[in-house]
């Protein structure tokens, strides 16, 4: 039997009084029926162990064990204590009527508690039991039994709780401060909108002893139906994970908790099938080859297998555990290191552990707040291994230090290993407006000042008011349930009881976290009609596709023809035969150097990119000193090219813009100034910051860059003019 279970016994008004209201407007009978729907409801989308009984009064019959002539009479166990569902659903929703003969609530109360009393009697895991009272407190009632009542609530084991939904009870001054009857859902008036009756004052007045004496709680349907609209999801039992800390030779004893936990839909409801009428019971499930005879055989003779080619691998079940990682129980400390270093996009897991010190051991304690307090203060965290059974793969994480008032703790989290690191290379985002390369996108002061006001005047923070005036937070997080379950939950139960009607309507729960509130909208108009005059959108029409215009181009010229083949600009998505069977580029070789620096730069497997543009530079001065007069200048300014358009789209300029102000110099040095030429004449030039975010160098210094006269170093050439020669003795 499961821990932690709550025994509730629903207690609902069916007389006569619970069936009156003005045309138009429910009745208190068919609110409390919505109302006991959503705890049911609650009930059975939370999966919970809780058991629930119901119980009316008011009825023709007499239905209950207390019977006895006309002691608690016009009472009805409709349905004994037991674990909610959907057929319980199905007939508060179909087979609650009202009547015509009143019910007496206190001997309904006494009714529910004895059967409380009666129906838990040796059950393991009762925690608690509540009564729910949904009653106007319209019909006659005794009081002889009243301190009865109180004694066996607040005596029992565990103690009864009594919750009253119906009227707005009201207090004593507020009682006696006037007579006159109030309409119109005011704090005398009935839930229907009618006046209180004298017989509801009276029962007022009796419950709300009741209330004190038990300390109970009452609610109005109207502040009761919204809270219980939710349909709550399944409450995560704290079940503990008690393991030892290792810290090399020292151990601790902990007890690990799941402090927050992604919550999901587990139940798919595609592997749920309802039961076929046609099949016996008790059918079995056969196993046959796939052959012409069908042969049958026993699931002990088969055996899991795994294609390879067109062989079939057997794998028995032993080889299958064989061939599973084995690993011990633990959470060890493999190192520590600065809090910075662990960066916020590492953490990985659904949900966060709490590590304490195992429970009524002093001296773990005392060792696991040593370091805890050793951690926070040198603003450090613990690298940790840890294997949450013999059967789970181990994880790494890192153990944060947690100190609050109350209590302190360390927080596990999920670190990735090496290879579940993913590198990508994006360009950085501007800092400021005055970062923007493209003055046509710079927003202006008043631009940037116009969506300020639009984020403070959408502000979720300040956007309600309570009772008291003061400003509170819309759609707390606590209070927020999940819309998409919400909206599962209430087409399943819907589904359910009505089968062959269409899904229904989003419920006044979800259509109010989608609807914008009222006060935001209002706060929030002007500002966006001032946004929308400071930053215009143009509409850019498209023309459609058409047979007449599908394999036209207009160019220019406004000729047509049809139009040309676009030429592919990733290299990296050149393939086909060739390049499967020509073998890995290791490092730029002299024959095909601009395709092996390609190559070299694409390779999936590792980042060669630096040393690939390390080959390539070593090269082009090789390639440049060596040329027999002007002969390998285009083969070497090839080269330029594509190192530097690779490090425009690597997002790399400052490598290209290093290698050209060396290269220049060495150049110039070299006497190859006729080359420096040929790479001014093709405008192979530094990388500015307009062709490329990553780099520094703005449009002046390339100017001042291609201007300068650097000049030659006279003791490095001779006088005269190269001969060929003298080229020859150069080499």
């Amino acid at each position: 039997m499961a821990a932690n279970k709550e025994a509730i016994a629903i207690i609902l008004d069916v007389g006569p009084s619970m069936n009156q209201a003005p045309p138009g407007v429910s009745t208190a009978l068919e609110t409390a029926i919505e109302g006991i729907n959503m705890i049911l409801q609650r009930k059975i989308f939370a999966e919970s162990k809780d058991e629930v009984a119901l119980i009316l009064f008011g009825t023709e019959e007499t239905e209950n064990p207390l019977a006895d002539g006309e002691n608690y009479s016009n009472i009805t166990l409709k349905s004994p204590l037991g674990i909610p569902d959907f057929n319980l659903l199905q007939m508060v929703q179909d087979e609650l009527q009202p009547t015509e003969t009143p019910g007496d609530f206190v001997d309904a109360i006494v009714v529910a508690i004895d059967h409380l009393q009666q129906a838990t009697q040796g059950k393991k895991g009762i925690s608690s039991r509540r009564i729910i009272l949904f009653s106007d407190l319209g019909s006659p009632f005794g009081d002889q039994e009243l301190d009865t009542i109180v004694h066996a609530m607040q005596n029992t084991q565990p103690k009864t709780e009594l919750i009253v939904i119906g009227p707005d009870i009201q207090d004593d001054e507020e009682s006696n401060a006037g007579d006159a009857p109030k309409r119109g859902g005011g704090a005398d008036a009935h839930p229907d909108g009618k006046a209180k009756t004298a017989q509801q004052r009276s029962g007022e007045k009796l419950i709300k002893y009741i209330l004190d004496k038990v300390e109970g709680e009452c609610y109005s349907f109207r502040e009761a139906l919204p809270l219980l609209s939710y349909f709550q999801t399944r409450q995560i039992k704290p079940w503990p994970w008690k393991c030892r800390l290792e810290i090399g030779t020292v151990e601790i004893p902990i007890t690990g908790y799941s402090k927050v936990k992604e919550y999901k839909l587990k139940q798919s409801w595609k592997k749920v099938y309802a039961q076929d009428t046609n099949i016996e019971p008790g059918t079995l499930r056969t196993f046959h080859l796939d052959n012409e005879e069908e042969t049958e055989v026993e699931k002990e003779d088969m055996v899991q297998g795994y294609r390879y080619g067109n062989t079939i691998v057997p794998m028995s079940e032993a080889d299958q555990d064989n061939m599973k990682y084995k690993a011990e129980k633990c959470l060890k400390v493999l190192g520590f290191t600065r809090a910075d270093f662990v960066k916020r996009y590492h953490y990985l897991g659904d949900g966060v552990i709490s590590i304490t010190a195992e429970k009524n051991d002093e001296a773990a304690a005392i060792a696991l707040s040593a370091l805890i307090n050793a951690l926070y203060e040198t603003n450090c965290v613990a690298i940790a291994r840890k294997v949450y059974n013999a059967i789970a793969a181990p994880r790494i994480g890192c153990l944060i230090p947690h100190i609050k008032a109350k209590y302190e703790c360390l927080l596990w989290v999920e670190l990735p290993f090496a290879e579940d690191i993913r590198s990508f290379t994006f360009g950085s985002l501007p800092l400021s407006a005055e970062d923007v390369i493209n003055k046509k996108y710079k927003p202006t002061d008043e631009q940037l000042q116009a969506v300020d006001d639009l984020i403070t005047s959408m502000d979720l923070t300040t956007a309600i008011e309570n009772n008291d005036g003061d400003t509170e937070e819309a759609l707390k997080p606590m209070l927020t349930f999940n819309p998409y379950f919400q909206r599962v939950y209430q087409c399943l139960q819907h589904r359910v009881l009505n089968p062959h009607d269409p899904l229904p309507d989003l419920s006044p729960l979800i259509t109010s976290y989608m609807t914008p509130l009222e006060k935001v909208v209002k706060n929030s108009q002007p500002v966006l009609e001032h946004l929308k005059k400071c930053v215009k959108l143009e509409v850019v029409e498209q023309k459609p596709k058409t047979e007449q215009n599908v394999f036209v181009q207009q160019n220019d010229d406004d000729t047509r023809g049809p139009p040309e083949k676009k030429v592919k600009l990733d290299e990296d998505l050149e393939g086909g035969i060739k390049n499967i069977t020509k073998l890995n580029v290791t490092q730029v070789g002299t024959v095909t150097p601009v395709e092996d620096f390609k190559s070299l730069i694409s390779r999936r497997d590792e980042d060669l990119f630096e040393e690939a543009c390390d080959q390539m530079q070593n090269y082009i001065q090789q390639i440049v000193l060596q040329s027999f007069g002007q002969q390998n200048y285009s083969k070497a300014l090839d080269c330029v090219k594509a190192l530097r358009e690779a490090c425009i789209q690597k997002m790399e300029p400052n490598i290209f813009n290093t290698f050209l102000t060396k290269f220049k110099t060495f150049l110039l040095t070299k006497s190859k100034k006729d080359f420096w030429d040929l790479i001014l004449k093709e405008k192979q030039v530094l990388i500015t910051k307009f062709e490329c975010e990553e780099s520094s160098v703005t449009k002046e210094e390339l100017d001042q860059f291609t201007a300068e006269d650097v000049k030659e170093d006279q003791s490095s050439r001779p006088q005269t003019d190269e001969t060929t020669d003298d080229l020859l003795m150069e080499l």
